[in-house]
């Protein structure tokens, strides 16, 4: 027992002798730095004296002056390097800290403290985590490259949902507004906004990146309403959403930022959709001869110039492969349902408007068989927009083919004097302009049938303008119209504190903020 003792004395005196050595040896260096400074310092002022034995006093306080500054100089800058590397060394053993912290709470389930003889108190703990990620000032432009420029649209499959990136940003912004910085949340949007559109810039012929980004867009601006803190938007929050709110910063201004840039890259997929349909278009809805038994009723006098064109390739099923592609690619990216409804409804107003300008420009096909023909043609269309379960309803998107499907229909219809009133009521979608623009280009489809007399078009006109009155007096419509984009709210039920960062998003340098609470309190005998 004394050898065990002494033993144990020696070691705590071996301790303090190292420690002693050490404090010794740190004192020596420092006190060699300080005497080489002083050293260098007495030559410095030593060749001062020298230098300013035959100088006037204005000199040599000039002098003085321009050596202090020197000094000062660099004491200046030594100083900011040793802090520099005193907030690295900092960094990285706050990192450092986090990881240990984290290990040694996975690897404890529970904590048992041990108070007298016969009971002992039992706390098990777990972690509550408060769904944001914390992240470094010096790693803001490493984290916004991870979220947005180097995601690969690949990556994101039924597993990892596309809208992920959103979602991690979101909680990085719940990270800054945690800690009530407001210079760190300006950087991050700033940042976050200006990659989201130079990513945009290159891919803005990808329909899969504009509509994967379209997603994420519309996801940023849903996040920043349901979490703050407003009525309208928390009514479906859980508790623990609700606790998760903005608690010191009003967002709402980027809000309206983060939506006109969904508005920009919705105008592009519209843009990228239309160069694609401005190919098929007509000759798929206007030259193509979907019925056979009527494709060669062409009228007299002109089978010659219908017999020279070469033949069309496109037909209806080309528009609605297109459209399929379309449809299954917003779906993939999780582009909100009212969104991807509203690029249909721009779709198919871009079809009709289209085939009507064609039509009105092409006097050779105004004829009843080409009316059949095109009438024909949008049944594809029709029902492709039935079958899509873009609803509710999908009527609304059908409507916006009316036009060109009145014009058909206006190019079958009986033209007698009797039917002025049912011309006038029935094609209401299309404008006075129009009518009288159809029915003068109107070909009788062979000898036997009487051509349209100029009176019948004048009684049609005169008729319109009389119930018409405050109509535009337009003939050619707009292609290039957009329906203009409002983002509805979609309440998210997912979870923040549940989200885990995939390996694919490379954020080695973020940690998931959590705090550790007491949740059971039992009482165990022991003998």
């Amino acid at each position: 027992m004394a050898y065990q003792s002494q033993k144990e004395a020696n070691s705590v005196m071996l301790v303090q002798m190292q420690d002693m050595k050490e404090r010794y040896e740190t004192e020596a260096n420092d006190r060699e730095r300080d005497l080489k400074l002083l050293r260098a310092e007495n030559d410095r002022l030593q060749d001062f004296v020298t230098q300013s034995a035959s100088l006037t006093p204005e000199a040599k306080m000039e002098k003085m002056a321009s050596m202090e500054i020197q000094r000062l100089t660099g004491e200046n800058l030594d100083l900011r390097d040793r802090l520099d590397k005193m907030d690295e060394d900092n960094r990285k053993l706050k990192k450092a800290v986090a990881q240990l912290a984290q290990r040694s709470q996975l690897q404890a389930d529970s904590t048992a403290q041990i108070s007298g003889d016969s009971l002992a108190e039992v706390r098990y703990k777990e972690r509550s985590w408060l769904g944001m990620l914390e992240f470094d000032r010096a790693d803001l432009q490493s984290l916004v490259a991870e979220l947005v420029l180097n995601p690969r649209v690949e990556q994101f499959n039924d597993f990892l949902p596309s809208t992920l990136p959103a979602f991690l940003l979101f909680m990085c912004i719940r990270y800054t507004d945690y800690r009530n910085d407001e210079s760190l949340v300006k950087s991050l949007m700033a940042s976050a906004t200006k990659a989201i559109k130079r990513v945009v810039k290159g891919f803005i012929t990808n329909m899969d990146y504009l509509s994967f980004w379209l997603a994420n867009l519309c996801q940023v601006v849903n996040c920043l309403r349901q979490y703050s803190g407003e009525k309208q938007y928390s009514d479906q929050n859980t508790h623990k959403q609700n606790e998760q709110c903005l608690m010191n910063f009003d967002l709402s201004d980027y809000i309206n930022v983060f939506h006109d840039i969904a508005f920009w890259v919705y105008e592009s997929i519209l843009q990228f959709i239309r160069n694609e349909l401005s190919t098929v278009v007509v000759p798929a809805i206007v030259d193509n001869e979907g019925i056979p038994s009527i494709s060669d009723s062409r009228p007299s006098g002109m089978r010659g110039r219908g017999a020279s064109q070469p033949a069309k390739k496109s037909s209806p099923d080309t528009v609605v492969r297109l459209m399929t592609g379309y449809l299954r690619t917003l779906n993939a990216r999780g582009v909100p349902e009212d969104v991807a409804r509203l690029i249909f409804r721009s779709m198919s107003y871009y079809i009709s408007a289209t085939s009507l300008n064609n039509l009105l420009l092409r006097k050779e096909l105004c004829h009843w068989s080409r009316g059949m023909q095109i009438r024909y043609n949008l049944s594809h269309v029709e029902e492709f927009l039935r079958e899509s379960r873009l609803s509710p309803p999908s009527s609304q998107t059908q409507e916006l083919l009316e036009p060109i499907i009145q014009a058909s229909q206006l190019l079958q219809a009986r033209k007698t004097d009797s039917d002025i009133n049912d011309i006038c009521l029935m094609y209401n979608k299309l404008t006075t302009q129009q009518i009288v623009k159809i029915l003068s280009s109107y070909t009788p489809q062979n000898e036997y049938e009487e051509k349209i007399p100029q009176s019948f078009i004048q009684k049609v006109q005169d008729h319109l303008k009389k119930h018409r009155s405050k109509e535009e007096p337009t003939i050619m419509m707009n292609v290039d119209y957009v329906f203009p984009l409002s983002i509805p709210f979609v309440h998210s039920p997912l979870k923040l504190e549940e989200i885990l960062i995939p390996e694919c998003i490379n954020l080695t340098f973020v940690f998931v903020v959590w705090v550790v609470v007491v949740v059971v309190d039992l009482c165990l005998f022991v003998c």
